[in-house]
């Protein structure tokens, strides 16, 4: 195989480990006068009435006892601000070094190992290219947007009337690693952002991503600390931690309407028959990490959809969309642009793509 030529096919197996460390983004009130207090997720019941399509003679029938109950009767986990606080969201951010991410590559057994040896190679060319590229900068400010625009408040963004983001440089012990003072960097108007560009860099913004950018390069002291500051122009109102999925319901209550992530999860009281404080809300780090690589505008389709960026994933897989962006004869999908790693540019799209792939990690492999 020359020097030049693509690989016709990826190794069978083939992993990339996450490029980002994320903490969960706890939940906290905030008071007047400064002081902090941890916003619990609440377990209680409440009585709505039944809306759900379909069967509506049953409905209407009266005086039978196959007619459909009005009320609704739910169990349900909710998060609510005190009264005259604001929210006080909290978490940190660390990238690691790019020649940390290839976590496995091996073909299967009784195949040629010339090929793996020659993916191995082109793979550390390509990082080592990445890693004094000026594509990995404009990957990093893109994730510096997402921060500083509050995209990973999700649904807390849409209500809040402000939101200030506050951005420091964690500073770590030599030895033991462990956070010993912030120190900040810049503040930010989220709102006053954008979810649709990246354009138009400030300079504080670009200090933000030139730490980022030192910890792909391998800056084990590149960490980032992000507070928000949210006002919703009134207290007591409910705020939006991540919602768990359950995939078996047969274990909880009848009438269970939803439950809700805790950093340190209570179990509930089935049987209490008043609210319950459980643990300290909070969103997932999955969950930020969606929102910060949110930055795919190099997709084919991206004019026709509105000029929307989508979260970096190899098929361009779209939740919001329902429909994979980066499948067809394009041949523009991660897993496409992995056979091109060894002539790839990393100042291309498709090499800034590929960056924004490695940090998400993933596997790859191919097989027959």
């Amino acid at each position: 195989m020359s020097k030049t030529e693509n690989f016709k096919k990826l190794p069978g197996s083939l992993s990339l480990q996450r490029g980002t460390l994320i903490s969960d983004a706890a939940f906290y009130h905030l008071h007047d006068d400064g002081t902090e207090e941890i916003l619990n997720v609440m377990y209680h019941g409440i009585r709505g009435t039944q809306n759900v399509a379909g069967n509506k003679e049953k409905g209407a029938a009266t005086g039978n006892a196959t007619a459909r109950e009005v009320s609704n009767i739910q169990m349900t986990e909710s998060a609510k601000l005190f009264p005259n606080t604001k929210l006080l969201v909290k978490w940190d951010l660390r990238f690691i070094d790019l020649q940390h991410i290839l976590f496995a590559a091996a073909t299967k057994a009784g195949a040629d190992k010339q090929d793996e040896k020659d993916f191995r190679q082109g793979f550390k060319d390509f990082v080592e290219k990445a890693k004094e590229s000026d594509g990995i900068k404009e990957v990093a400010r893109r994730y510096v947007r997402n921060i500083v625009n509050g995209r990973w408040l999700w649904r807390n963004r849409v209500i809040a009337e402000h939101i200030l983001i506050k951005v420091s440089k964690a500073n770590l012990h030599d030895n033991s690693q462990s956070v010993k003072s912030y120190e900040k960097i810049a503040e930010f108007k989220a709102l006053d952002y954008s979810l649709k560009s990246f354009d138009d860099v400030s300079a504080d913004e670009q200090k933000i991503a030139d730490i980022i950018v030192k910890g792909m390069q391998g800056d084990v002291s590149a960490s980032l600390h992000i507070e928000a500051i949210l006002d919703f122009g009134m207290g007591a109102v409910e705020v939006f931690p991540s919602q768990n999925y359950l995939g078996d319901k047969k274990e909880l209550p009848s009438g269970f309407s939803r439950s809700l992530y805790q950093i340190n999860p209570v179990k509930p009281e089935r049987q209490a028959k008043d609210n319950q404080f459980l643990g300290q809300a909070a969103i997932r780090d999955q969950k930020i990490g969606n929102a910060l690589r949110t930055i795919d505008t190099w997709y084919p389709k991206f004019l026709e959809n509105d000029e929307k960026p989508i979260p970096v994933e190899p098929n361009g897989a779209s939740l919001d969309a329902q429909e994979f962006f980066r499948v067809g004869k394009e041949k523009v999908s991660g897993f496409d642009i992995l056979k091109e790693i060894r002539n790839l540019d990393p100042d291309s799209e498709k090499g800034m793509f590929m960056i924004a792939c490695l940090i998400r990690g993933g596997v790859y492999s191919e097989g027959e």
